[in-house]
């Protein structure tokens, strides 16, 4: 029995390697995620002077993740690098402390190494991350932290890579636990910083109460006011070839990140994709997106897949295709009015009555199921966070 049972899991690895190796390139394969707290499964405490532990509360927040790994080490284990692009961490402390706002230290790099072990079944991601801090006591005084993570993967990695390859998503790739403890100085007082999180991953930034929204943007914005939203490489919110099947586009509540209508709107794209299934980056970054008053997107096959579509920005033309049955072939149109080129040199107004911002890839081949990266998505700086 255990005979069959070794048997049956080097075929499946077998067929498992096929799968990868048939893909069309390995190289430098990038991953830009967001690491998130799992709220109920995160614990921390700080200790002021060796005093008694102050527990910590309401833990939110996450880090956004830029991996880099070499895939044509492929089938021994990948090993590249992990940098903390951003931090915001936010808690609540009953007692002298009040809250605690942790953001990534501008001057210093947070960096480590990581390595995955597919057909093992194991990984593992040691950080070493510059922090700074600030809690309410002390009147707001902003202290640096520098501590380190190991993050530990276990399970089967190599089913989960492959299907990342196939979704274009790489969500829940890095769900583990991550402990941070660090040192600091606290109005002339040594403090010992202790966090030990339940983690997540996926491409859309963290959200958080009003109350932790309103105590730590100001500080968080150290790091810039843009917010990262990842962009699946195989979705598309425009009308697909008959045979192709698009994931369904970004949808960004636009009052999440406090876009309101007639406020001015940044956006730009960050990564790139192939335009075929691959594991190494490609080299295509073009995007378009598109206001709605709702967030109703509807079949690939159809034209208008966006009902709620609000024209604003400069109009683009995404072309059509040739439909054919037999012998006879009409052209199909893709294009919708209201959509426009995201491009870093302009800037949009939201309009009236928007919600809500689709976004998606515009690859040359007006294709979408078969493209493929982990890095690719949109930065949306809606400026400072309104404090007043």
């Amino acid at each position: 029995m255990r005979e069959r049972r070794g048997m049956r899991r080097i075929t499946l690895i077998g067929a498992a390697l096929a799968a990868l190796t048939g893909l069309t390139g390995c190289g430098e394969l990038t991953i830009r995620t967001w690491v998130k707290v799992i709220e109920n499964d995160s614990t921390g405490f700080v200790q002021v002077a060796g005093g008694t532990p102050l527990v910590l509360s309401q833990i939110q927040g996450g880090f956004l993740a830029k991996i880099v790994m070499d895939t044509t080490t492929i089938p021994a284990p990948l090993e590249g690098t992990l940098t903390l692009e951003e931090v915001r961490i936010a808690a609540i402390q009953q007692g002298p402390l009040q809250y605690i706002c942790a953001w990534a230290n501008p001057a210093l790099p947070s960096e480590g190494t990581v390595v995955l072990d597919l057909l093992g079944g194991t990984g593992s991601t040691v950080v070493n991350a510059n922090l700074k801090t600030v809690a309410g006591f002390g009147g707001g005084l902003v202290t640096a932290v520098s501590t380190s993570t190991e993050l530990n993967l276990e399970g089967d990695l190599l089913t989960a890579f492959l299907g990342a390859a196939e979704s274009g998503s790489a969500d829940g790739l890095f769900a583990t636990r991550a402990p941070f403890e660090g040192e600091s100085v606290l109005a002339g007082l040594p403090v010992l910083f202790s966090l030990d999180l339940g983690v997540t991953n996926d491409t859309t930034p963290p959200v958080f109460g009003e109350d932790h929204a309103f105590l730590c943007s100001f500080y968080w914005e150290e790091q810039g006011t843009t917010l990262y939203h990842g962009v699946n490489p195989k979705s598309s919110y425009l009308r697909a070839w008959p045979g192709d099947v698009p994931k369904p586009p970004r949808v960004i509540d636009l009052e999440a990140i406090g876009a309101l209508p007639g406020e001015t709107l940044q956006l730009a794209t960050i990564g790139d994709f192939a335009e075929l299934p691959s594991l190494e980056d490609g080299n295509n970054t073009r995007m378009t997106a598109v206001f709605s008053s709702t967030n109703v997107v509807k079949a690939p096959g159809q034209r208008y897949r966006i009902p709620g579509a609000i024209n604003a920005g400069p109009d683009i033309n995404t072309g059509g295709f040739l439909s054919c049955f037999l012998i006879f072939c009409s052209v199909q149109s893709s294009d919708i009015p209201e959509d426009f080129r995201v491009d870093p040199t302009r800037s949009v107004v939201v309009p009236a009555g928007a919600k809500y911002l689709f976004v998606a890839p515009l690859p040359p081949s007006r294709k979408w199921a078969d493209n493929s990266g982990f890095g690719f998505g949109v930065d949306v700086d809606p400026g400072p966070y309104p404090y007043e």
